[in-house]
C-alpha cells in the first residue's frame, strides 16, 4: 500500500508497523531483541507493529533508530532555513484592522 492523501490514519498506522516488522524480520531480529535495542517494551514493539495508535511518538523514533531507519526523518521532515526577516515576521503580532472614517460634514462645512 502507498501512504497517500487519502489514507486514513488506521490505515497509515497498520501500514507503517506492517513495514518495520517487515524490516526487522528481513534483518532476522527477534521482537525480544528488538524492544532490547530499541529500550522499549515488548508489548509496545507488537502494539508498533500491529498499527495501534495509542503508542507515544518516542516509541516510534526509538525503534526506528534501533534498525537504522532514522536518516530517513532527514526526507521526511527536512530542515526549514528561515531567514531573520521571515523569523521576526512570524514573531510580529498583526495589527488590529481599523475601517476607515466616514468623513462626516461639519455644520460650518468642513470634512471631519
Amino acid at each position: 500500500m502507498k501512504f497517500t492523501v487519502l489514507t486514513t490514519d488506521e490505515e497509515a498506522l497498520r501500514e507503517a508497523g506492517h513495514r518495520l516488522a517487515q524490516i526487522r524480520l528481513g534483518r532476522n531480529i527477534t521482537q525480544a531483541e528488538l524492544s532490547s535495542r530499541a529500550g522499549v517494551s515488548k508489548r509496545s514493539l507488537e502494539r508498533l507493529e500491529s498499527g495501534f495508535g495509542g503508542l507515544r511518538l518516542d516509541v516510534f523514533f526509538r525503534v526506528c533508530g534501533a534498525l537504522g531507519l532514522t536518516q530517513g526523518f532527514e526526507t521526511l521532515l527536512p530542515e526549514q532555513h528561515l531567514s531573520p526577516q521571515d523569523i521576526l515576521a512570524a514573531h510580529t503580532t498583526p495589527k488590529r484592522a481599523r475601517g476607515n472614517k466616514a468623513k462626516v460634514k461639519s455644520k460650518w462645512g468642513i470634512e471631519q
